[in-house]
């Protein structure tokens, strides 16, 4: 099969991972990649898979459209495709003029939901022949709100890699833990991902100024960069928080899930969460916001918990979670367990093939 992706551009974050794995595994089978969009962060991550890139203003206004769609008509007219597959709404719009002229399906994978749709955001929301969602809260918000009919949505979850997220046996937990200077008796709860809206990670540091006596070996580690990263130091030094919060720029997952006690996950909004997966696969369980991807993930009380998207509510559930490591050491067990059974990336990689065949 040929595939061309569209996506706004090479950005660090989730749909790049989707992208770097999916097109990987796609390019071992024997299939062919092209990706259209825009530089970021990780664009080099691209270039060294030896892909297709097409350079196309995927992420601007009218104009950079119409551009975006002179480009990929010519591309697509020499390198014809057997299928479009589009991440972020404004890539759809030029693909279907593409496929007016040249006639191959539109896929579009919707990896973050409850996204705006009044005014602009209506006309902007084209969301392809058929729409492949990674959770059910996502599939749902499409029927209800989108007014997507059923029949045109795919629910296939994102997996991981599960060999790269092992369960640490002692020896390599001590280790990680030692790394980061952590006492036997502290508690470690890590956040990984941006620092950016709409992730909230200011909770966290609302979380260990509101905890100091009922949690005080309580830890917090954000391991990410973003644009919110300038404020959140400032307010960690202005709290005097010292150790209690410390910030660790952008990490990989491992070693550091591998001293955890906890992931929190405090978002407003979310796709399918990778971190989330990938901690509990490490056997690390998670309090989480009850955005998508959340009932495929959390079994309430047994693989983590989750709690509605409010900050005193948020706060409150996770001084009770942390206040139990032998309850959390159960919890992170059955977590690894659950992502070993439902969430490989193999199962992702096989459902994604027929539904592409299917859709071809």
């Amino acid at each position: 099969m040929r595939i061309l992706h569209l996506t706004a551009g090479s950005d660090a974050g989730g749909i790049s991972k989707y992208l770097l794995d999916l097109c990987a595994a796609m390019t071992a089978a024997g299939h062919e990649i092209a990706i259209a969009g825009e530089h970021g962060p990780w664009h080099d991550r691209f270039v060294r898979a030896g892909w297709t890139w097409i350079d196309v203003p995927l992420k601007g206004g009218v104009m950079k459209l119409v551009e975006a769609d002179h480009t990929l008509r010519k591309y697509v007219a020499d390198n014809p495709p057997d299928l479009l597959h589009c991440h972020y709404r404004r890539t759809t719009l030029v693909a279907r003029r593409v496929q007016k002229k040249f006639g191959m399906p539109i896929l579009y994978t919707l990896h973050l939901s409850h996204i705006p749709l009044g005014g602009a955001w209506g006309w902007l929301s084209d969301f392809g022949d058929r729409v492949h969602v990674p959770a059910s809260e996502g599939r749902q918000w499409l029927i209800d709100d989108a007014g997507i009919p059923d029949d045109r949505i795919t629910l296939i979850p994102h997996g991981i890699h599960i060999e790269n997220f092992p369960v640490p046996d002692p020896s390599a937990r001590l280790d990680a833990r030692n790394k980061l200077d952590l006492g036997p008796d502290e508690m470690a709860a890590f956040f990984l991902g941006r620092l950016e809206d709409p992730k909230n990670e200011s909770w966290l540091i609302d979380l260990a100024e509101a905890s100091r006596q009922s949690l005080p070996n309580l830890r917090i580690f954000l391991a990410g960069g973003g644009p919110n990263a300038p404020s959140v130091r400032a307010r960690i030094e202005s709290a005097a928080l010292g150790r209690r919060v410390q910030m660790l720029g952008e990490r990989e997952p491992l070693p550091l899930l591998h001293a955890a006690d906890a992931l929190l996950l405090p978002s407003t909004r979310e796709g399918f969460s990778y971190a989330c997966a990938e901690a509990m696969c490490a056997g690390v369980p998670v309090l989480r916001t009850q955005t998508s991807g959340t009932k495929e993930l959390i079994i309430e009380g047994i693989t983590g918990r989750s709690v509605a998207i409010n900050h005193d509510t948020f706060l409150h559930a996770a001084v009770d979670f942390l206040s139990d490591k032998t309850v959390l050491a159960k919890m992170g067990a059955a977590a690894a367990e659950h992502i070993r059974k439902n969430f490989t990336f193999t199962q992702q990689f096989d459902r994604t093939i027929a539904l592409y065949r299917e859709l071809i």
